[in-house]
């Protein structure tokens, strides 16, 4: 999968969020983190689900996910 997301952002604009999802899956913190903070600062329309997002489950036991929330202004 990153590699195919890879070989697209060549070509075209990709959702950071997507990478977001896919370095949780693999329990790559940081990585996640970095693409979230990406994805926040491209204003992805993605960013209002994040704090329900199943998908970014393995981040929010991270202080980093707070304040996430609390950057986009959601609820924690």
């Amino acid at each position: 999968m990153l590699t195919e997301l890879d070989a697209r952002a060549k070509k075209q604009w990709v959702e950071p969020y997507y990478y977001a999802m896919i370095y949780a899956g693999l329990g790559d913190k940081d990585r996640a983190f970095a693409a979230l903070d990406k994805a926040y600062e491209a204003r992805s329309w993605y960013m209002a689900v994040v704090g329900v997002d199943s998908k970014l489950d393995t981040l929010r036991s991270d202080p980093r996910f707070a304040k996430l929330l609390a950057e986009v202004g959601l609820p924690q």
